[in-house]
């Protein structure tokens, strides 16, 4: 009986430490993975790198990618289709992230903010683009990914009325 008793004691006392243990990444680690998704898919597309910065994303059908154009769809070679014509239509071009936020909700991490990207043109002068962004990050396959992204630009303002 007292074996019966240590044995139960030691048992309850194993599930109760386990059950108090951290699950998964604190939300700072998951946000500093985050960040770190943020700066590669920067390196990369600084670089007009396609499969580094694919590399961001989740190769799945089941990512969401939202781009420019508004439009955008699910899967993952849409949106590399759609970065190698825009790498291929401006040569050059930079992209900087201003104020990026990242914060850790459950098991992902919702980032958004606003971009600026300058793209060269021929006259040795540059074109300026802003606009802002939100994704979802996640842990997918061993790595954290963006699973959902959407960029969009401000609407020009209205016309004034006379």
């Amino acid at each position: 009986m007292r074996i019966f008793s240590r044995t139960a004691c030691l048992l309850a006392a194993i599930l109760t430490v386990g059950a108090c243990a951290p699950k998964g990444p604190t939300p700072e680690a998951m946000v500093a993975a985050a960040d770190a998704v943020d700066q590669a898919f920067l390196d990369a597309f600084n670089k007009a790198d396609v499969n580094a910065l694919m590399a961001t994303y989740w190769n799945s059908p089941e990512l969401v990618s939202i781009g420019l154009d508004g439009m955008g769809g699910t899967g993952w070679e849409g949106p590399k289709a759609g970065w190698e014509a825009t790498f291929a239509a401006m040569p050059g071009a930079q992209l900087s992230f201003q104020n990026p936020q990242n914060i850790a909700q459950g098991d992902v991490v919702l980032g958004w903010g606003d971009w600026t990207m300058t793209i060269p043109t021929g006259d040795g002068t540059a074109m300026v683009l802003q606009g802002r962004y939100s994704d979802v990050k996640a842990m997918r396959d061993g790595k954290w990914v963006y699973i959902m992204d959407h960029a969009s630009v401000p609407m020009p303002p209205a016309p004034e009325t006379p």
